[in-house]
């Protein structure tokens, strides 16, 4: 079986296809005063992808979950799923990573749970549970962000979540980069 860097893959291809339902405008310093959109607004415009551009609106999950599936569908091409998570634009193959898990692990199963909270300026997190084969559910805190002019999956969420389960990202930089690039200037 495939599970451990299918597990992480997966979990990380949920929290970032999470973010994936965060889309925008600018980066402004408003927290948001509205929940979430209302179910009028989000059936309007291609997955709701209008309604996840106002940083004082959070994404539904509905929306999000559509984001999740998006980002995870092999036949959106990755310069799309970019906007879906934050830092993605400098790794855009680590989609391509993640449609191969979804399809080396097919009982492996996510889903985002409400509700959305707000946690701070242009920020919310969300429950995102992972299955895994003859495994409870594991739910996992998840923050998106709102970046770049809409609300994307926050590097912070998915960062840990490849990188610990062995996947190198130029999204996420590592300590042994960092370490080194330390070592290299002293010598």
């Amino acid at each position: 079986m495939k599970f451990p860097k299918i597990v992480g893959a997966v979990t990380l291809a949920a929290a970032v296809m999470m973010g994936v339902a965060a889309c925008g405008g600018d980066s402004s310093d408003d927290v948001p005063t509205v929940p979430q959109t209302s179910s009028a607004a989000s059936t309007s415009g291609a997955a709701g992808a209008a309604d996840v551009t106002d940083p004082k609106v959070l994404p539904t999950v509905a929306q999000l979950n559509t984001m999740l599936d998006t980002a995870l569908d092999p036949d959106v091409p990755n310069a799309q799923k970019t906007q879906l998570v934050q830092g993605s634009q400098k790794d855009p193959d680590i989609f391509d990573k993640l449609v191969k898990a979804r399809e080396d692990n097919p009982g492996v199963t996510y889903k985002i749970l409400g509700p959305v909270i707000a946690d701070g300026p242009n920020k919310a997190t969300v429950k995102v549970q992972i299955k895994l084969p003859d495994n409870p559910p594991t739910p996992f805190d998840a923050q998106i962000v709102y970046d770049g002019g809409r609300w994307k999956l926050a590097s912070s969420t998915v960062c840990p979540l490849v990188t610990g389960n062995g996947i190198e990202s130029a999204m996420c930089p590592t300590s042994s980069t960092t370490t080194k690039k330390s070592t290299s200037a002293t010598n």
